[in-house]
């Protein structure tokens, strides 16, 4: 409750003084199209009504939140009261999501990652690279690939890379580049730089389990069901195709940006001078790196030490804490820190809900229905496809991966698939779907925000490396 007040604040405070930005035309079309349906459609054979109301209701909430109808949290909050009210739940069963690990790990993964933000530590290393391999396009381009790769592992924030790596590194680039050309505008060289740097966090996202906060909900799912995923097991099947497509997409987005750079103008110099400039490493950020090159050997050989990720990574905060790193009240105060914190608590709370009430096991029965004709194989490829492209519909990975990540497994189990096998291929798409589009998760929304790239473009642009993605990928596990 605590959090929930702190949340709201925010919200109540715009709301009073005349800047709310909800948007109540919308709001009253889903509650008419949720109503209209409570009342005419008859509730589907082996539902119970209880069921079919969630999904109602788990449908709405989802609507709301793609159509930006408020915040995240004001909707699924506003989801929570409507089912209280109306019956469907008793409101303990809306925070039954908060006794799950998961959100906790968040909450602490995203304190750990202010501690990095606030360092130059990600821009530092984006220089060395420039510097050591910024002769020409091809090697400014591996450059941004590498900067993400590395600092993925240790910053457990795909946003918190994106806003302070990507962003300005993007932007600085692209202004000096058009700056020192007359042939080039800023805008062609920006957007092949922003599709590039958002598409490698994506992948790197898929390729560590530390990369992205909500691989923690996939490895707690896994876990479930007798597979378990540490951040070895996890590297060892995502690694090799995260790889190559990393290597190859330089060379994809060239062809689909045809931004005529061949002289960087110095920039390689400038990044010397830039990287010069800043000097040595401080002793605040030699002592953050250790500790984060400590954690990150803790978690690789967490089975071997006996020590839980989560317990890693509260030791860490400890010593951040302890040496003045890190302050929680500024981590615990801040709203980017508790959003995502109480976003995925309540939606793993309606999942939940979704499973007590049979609604979970009736989809499972559905889509076996529909698939059971096909032999595995082509039902493995359907299934995961069809997944991959739901991203289409969330903005956000954490939201997709709660509400159809156990469906589709669990689906797939069903029908006979390897569970292995279909559970890491699901979780690569988790997070490599990102590049769909620029709503598809805040890193790209923050990418977005350049201005450099329009939206049409960056949804054919996700068609065509998506085809080069499953290709890898599935040429990989077959």
């Amino acid at each position: 409750m605590v959090l929930f007040l702190i949340c709201l604040k925010d919200w109540l405070a715009r709301l009073l003084s005349g800047r709310s930005e909800f948007k109540f035309l919308r709001l009253g079309m889903i509650a008419l199209g949720s109503g209209l349906i409570c009342l005419f459609v008859p509730c589907p054979s082996g539902l119970s009504p209880q069921a079919f109301h969630m999904i109602i209701l788990f449908i709405a909430s989802m609507m709301g939140i793609m159509l930006e109808v408020c915040e995240p949290c004001i909707m699924l909050f506003l989801s929570m009261c409507v089912a209280s009210l109306s019956g469907v739940v008793e409101i303990k069963q809306c925070f039954s999501g908060f006794s799950n690990l998961v959100p906790w790990l968040i909450l602490l993964a995203l304190s750990l990652a202010s501690v990095v933000t606030k360092t130059n530590l990600g821009i530092r290393l984006a220089y060395l690279f420039v510097k050591l391999f910024g002769k020409n396009m091809t090697g400014l381009s591996y450059s941004l690939v590498m900067t993400e790769f590395l600092a993925a592992p240790l910053i457990p924030s795909n946003t918190a890379r994106g806003a302070n790596i990507g962003l300005p590194l993007v932007t600085s680039i692209a202004r000096y580049i058009s700056s020192n050309s007359e042939k080039i505008q800023e805008k062609s060289i920006g957007s092949y730089l922003t599709i590039l740097y958002s598409y490698s966090n994506a992948i790197c996202s898929a390729i560590f389990v530390t990369a992205m906060i909500s691989n923690a909900i996939i490895v707690e799912e896994l876990g479930k069901i007798g597979i378990q995923m540490n951040w070895l097991a996890w590297s060892k099947f995502m690694i090799i195709p995260g790889i190559c497509i990393l290597l190859v997409l330089p060379f994809i987005l060239r062809i689909l940006y045809r931004h005529g750079v061949h002289d960087l103008g110095g920039l390689r110099e400038l990044a010397a001078e830039s990287y010069e400039a800043m000097g040595k490493l401080t002793q605040q950020e030699k002592c953050i790196l250790s500790i984060f090159a400590l954690m990150l050997l803790m978690w690789i050989f967490s089975e071997i030490i006996g020590i839980p990720i989560i317990v890693t990574v509260l030791i860490g905060i400890t010593i951040f804490a302890m040496l003045g790193l890190l302050s929680m009240k500024e981590a615990l105060s801040s709203y980017s820190t508790l959003n995502p914190v109480i976003m995925i608590g309540i939606l793993i709370s309606y999942v939940n809900c979704l499973a007590t009430s049979g609604a979970i096991e009736w989809f499972n029965g559905l889509i076996s229905s529909e698939l059971g004709a096909f032999d595995k194989g082509l039902a493995f490829y359907l299934l995961t496809i069809i997944y991959y492209f739901t991203h289409y519909f969330f903005s956000g990975e954490s939201s997709r991966i709660i509400a159809l990540y156990v469906p589709f497994l669990s689906t797939g189990i069903a029908l006979g698939l390897e569970p292995t096998k279909l559970g890491v291929t699901l979780a690569f798409f988790s997070a490599v779907s990102d590049i769909l589009a620029h709503y598809t998760c805040p890193a790209s929304i923050t990418m977005f925000s350049t201005g450099y790239i329009s939206v049409g473009k960056w949804i054919k642009s996700g068609i065509v490396v998506t085809v080069i993605v499953m290709t890898i990928w599935f040429s990989y596990v077959s």
